[in-house]
């Protein structure tokens, strides 16, 4: 079956080899993605589909085969996996791990912006990914947040990074697919040096790119949004962004010096490695209270973009303990009250034989021996004092 034209409203193909095609997911520039099940194994897939119109030139196929070969090398929690790469009559596909959640750019327009601890949860997870492929020599070029996926396991958010359709080896290669001085990504998250010239690009780059997403999350939108391409791309080069406090008065000033470094203009200014970025995500206090599981996951559970307040119900925070005045600075004279602290010692002496693992019986026995004694000690005063003759 043809898949000379791909958009949402066509009718997917059937079967693609052992996929049987689902639905239609999304469509991007490198082809069309669909849910498929593999009815060998019995699992659902997502199937990344290469136009054959694309598919005719060498230099996309080129990159279709680079992003199969750079996905095998990545196995990590937050980075969507790759189960295979094939032609089947002429059509190319890359059958992936099929994540049931939605993208993190949809995730914030249904919550409008997030939580500073909230967004902080996302960034460390989407810097382990990008330290996993640092590690091995992978760029990924086009970060921003519909390539992250907002999913949820054992009712925890967890992030996956996907497309690695620009990706690149950090080392040079011997033979490029895009040539000197173009320019490939997303131009709302692409960093200076990148804008220049895409082969310059390197995990500082995508440190930056993630800084804008960051950015995204907090204020509700990319940090230069406005004008044109070319305004834009100049503003990344030669601008400062707005500060993040008119958009989110909650954001820390020790975060927002984190946004700072990764924002900065020039490569050497950043972090160097995610590993170092995630060290100061993971060394911020939080800010605020911190946002519950359900909070969260509210935007992806409920899909919209506020929860009430009895949908956001706060983690439980633990109890605070205030220390008692000492019995011994307000004890009375009175005989009355002496039976009251011998009563009082005796419930401390209850709660304390409990955590030791005695009986009640016997601790009921010697409070009321304790009991009688001060009676008895109260009754010889007053004979001595001649109340009682």
């Amino acid at each position: 079956m043809s898949l000379d034209s791909l958009s949402p409203s066509d009718r997917p193909p059937v079967r693609i080899g052992k996929y049987e095609v689902l639905k239609h997911v999304a469509t991007g520039g490198m082809g069309a993605v669909y849910k498929a099940r593999d009815i060998q194994l019995g699992r659902d897939v997502a199937l990344k589909v290469l136009p054959k119109e694309m598919a005719s030139n060498p230099g996309a196929l080129e990159r279709f085969r680079r992003e199969a070969r750079n996905a095998a090398k990545l196995h990590h929690e937050n980075i969507v996996s790759i189960y295979e790469f094939g032609e089947e009559k002429g059509t190319w596909y890359l059958a992936l791990e099929f994540v049931e959640g939605i993208d993190l750019f949809d995730y914030i327009r249904r919550k409008v912006r997030l939580d500073p601890e909230e967004a902080r949860r996302i960034t460390i997870q989407a810097a382990l990914a990008l330290q996993h492929a640092h590690q091995r020599g992978i760029v990924h070029r086009d970060i921003k947040p519909s390539n992250f996926l907002v999913t949820r396991k054992n009712e925890r958010m967890i992030v996956k990074m996907t497309d690695l359709g620009l990706s690149r080896e950090a080392k040079l290669d011997a033979t490029r697919v895009t040539r000197d001085g173009s320019t490939v990504g997303t131009v709302d998250y692409m960093a200076p040096e990148q804008a220049r010239d895409s082969n310059r690009a390197d995990i500082r780059s995508d440190i930056y790119s993630l800084g804008c997403t960051l950015y995204h999350m907090l204020a509700g939108k990319a940090p230069f949004t406005e004008g044109g391409l070319t305004e834009r791309l100049y503003a990344h080069v030669q601008d400062e962004p707005a500060d993040l406090r008119q958009f989110n008065p909650r954001v820390s000033e020790a975060f927002m010096a984190v946004v700072r470094r990764m924002l900065a203009k020039q490569p050497a200014d950043r972090y160097q490695t995610p590993a170092e970025l995630v060290k100061d995500l993971m060394d911020l206090e939080v800010v605020a209270r911190p946002a519950s599981n359900r909070d969260i996951l509210a935007g992806l559970a409920y899909g919209e973009a506020d929860v009430s307040e009895e949908e956001a119900e706060p983690e439980e925070e633990k109890p605070i303990y205030h220390r008692q005045p000492s019995r011994k600075a307000v004890a009375s004279t009175e005989p009355e009250d002496e039976g009251y602290r011998v009563a009082e010692a005796g419930n401390e002496s209850h709660e304390a034989a409990r955590s030791h693992g005695i009986p009640t019986w016997v601790v009921a026995v010697a409070a009321g021996a304790l009991l009688l004694l001060a009676v008895l000690a109260g009754l010889l005063v007053l004979r001595r004092t001649g109340v009682l003759s």
